[in-house]
């Protein structure tokens, strides 16, 4: 991905994102690999019971009838292979689809319809069974079918219903490939749309330093302007379950440091990303020209990291040119423990559930000193999220928390109010309180 700093146009970074948005992501593609490889040993499996030499899973579409999976007895040489189209019209799958043939024919060549089908002939068909594969809205997606070269008279009913069992656990898995498939083509869609018409955006809240007591930072966050309102980690999710989560959170970042040049210089500002994203060569990207210095990227605790280790070497080029690392969430659950112990961060921040009511609450006021304590011992610095009155924040400041941000101090702002209220705090060098 580009930055726009380094692109002739927003519109080249924009169709670089919609060219990838425009194909299957890697998501969709292996879970599709994975029902591919169900279904073929679901075909495999029933040749085999029933003993037959060939047993295929087929589909309709657009008037043709398509072999999508096919297994074949060891030496078997009928000319007949998965990708296979025919006109569904002169196939057994669609006359016994549409009840024109009978599920199960022991001899091909006793059946009137059957014997006079140069299918018959071409694929030497001496008995066959098949039933249709129904989805739950009761439209035919194709059929499950075997055949043998051979006549065959002890093909059974009982044969029938076990192939029209293995028909059933067929559809369930290609359902839910076609609903997933409808789903991410949906989010697709969706997020395409959101960026042709520049509904994202960056709002930046202030960060105050308790013991300059003045404003030193922005938190950068996403606004998706579109209707009806959804939260930024509704959007998040919903890419993240397509495939595009990497796309997204990084076209966000990208959106954030379009407007780095005009925050103050001795500003500095914090960009969200979740821990698996941190070793991609697109936020590499993004970052190789900018003041690492005034950057610190936040990992929340609500993101599992499967390896540290590698998550350390990911974030080493970047930390060594500067930026910090703050583990977000801090006191929310379990992991964010795990992070600040395995991590090394620089800064620690105290999540909302922690610092609401942290005056009246002996709890939450014991839990932030704990981690406020373990902050000065390892060097690190502690920011109260989320603060929403003069008390929590009197509290806080008790404490010893360094930074604070919340509403009491500001709402998420725009560039030029954030900018403004930068000027208006630290020329009266007060915490005043700036609402929109």
């Amino acid at each position: 991905m580009q930055t726009i700093a380094n692109t002739q146009s927003s519109e080249h970074a924009f169709s670089t994102i919609l060219s990838i948005l425009s194909a299957p992501s890697d998501l969709e593609n292996l879970s599709s690999k994975i029902i591919h490889r169900d279904i073929n040993l679901l075909v495999e499996s029933i040749r085999h019971h029933l003993n037959m030499d060939v047993a295929f899973l087929s589909r309709f579409k657009n008037g043709f009838r398509e072999i999508t999976q096919i297994n074949k007895r060891e030496g078997c040489q009928i000319n007949i292979a998965a990708g296979q189209k025919d006109c569904e019209e002169v196939t057994y799958c669609k006359l016994i689809a549409d009840n024109k043939l009978p599920s199960l024919i022991p001899n091909t060549r006793e059946n009137s319809v059957t014997a006079e089908m140069p299918i018959t002939e071409h694929l030497t068909i001496g008995s066959y069974i098949g039933v249709p594969i129904l989805l739950s809205d009761g439209s035919c997606y194709g059929t499950l079918c075997c055949f043998n070269e051979q006549p065959d008279e002890t093909l059974s009913e009982r044969d029938l219903s076990i192939l029209t069992l293995f028909s059933s656990f067929a559809a369930r898995n290609l359902e839910k490939d076609l609903q997933r498939k409808r789903m991410h083509k949906q989010i697709r869609k969706e997020v395409s749309s959101m960026i042709r018409s520049n509904a994202l955006s960056s709002v930046f809240q202030p960060i105050y330093d308790n013991q300059q007591k003045k404003t030193v930072g922005f938190e950068c966050l996403t606004r998706f302007n579109i209707e009806p309102y959804r939260t930024p980690d509704y959007w998040f999710n919903r890419a993240s379950q397509a495939g595009f989560g990497e796309l997204l959170e990084l076209y966000a970042i990208e959106i954030a440091l379009a407007s780095f040049d005009k925050v103050p210089d001795d500003c500095f500002i914090t960009l969200n990303i979740s821990p698996k994203f941190v070793g991609s060569p697109k936020l590499k990207e993004l970052l190789k020209d900018q003041p690492l210095h005034r950057i610190v990227l936040e990992v929340t605790e609500r993101e599992p990291i499967d390896d540290y280790n590698q998550f350390r070497n990911d974030l080493k080029p970047f930390r060594e040119r500067g930026l910090r690392l703050a583990v977000d969430d801090a006191g929310a659950g379990y992991a964010s423990f795990q992070h600040i112990l395995e991590l090394s961060a620089d800064i620690i921040k105290l999540d909302r559930s922690l610092i609401c009511n942290v005056n009246q609450d002996l709890g939450r006021r014991a839990l932030s000193a704990a981690l406020i304590g373990f902050a000065n011992e390892t060097n690190c610095l502690v920011l109260g999220e989320g603060v929403e009155t003069q008390a929590e924040m009197d509290t806080l400041n008790n404490l010893g928390a360094r930074y604070l941000q919340g509403y009491y101090l500001s709402h998420p702002l725009s560039l030029q109010q954030a900018v403004d209220f930068y000027h208006h705090t630290n020329k009266q060098q007060t915490s005043a309180i700036y609402q929109r």
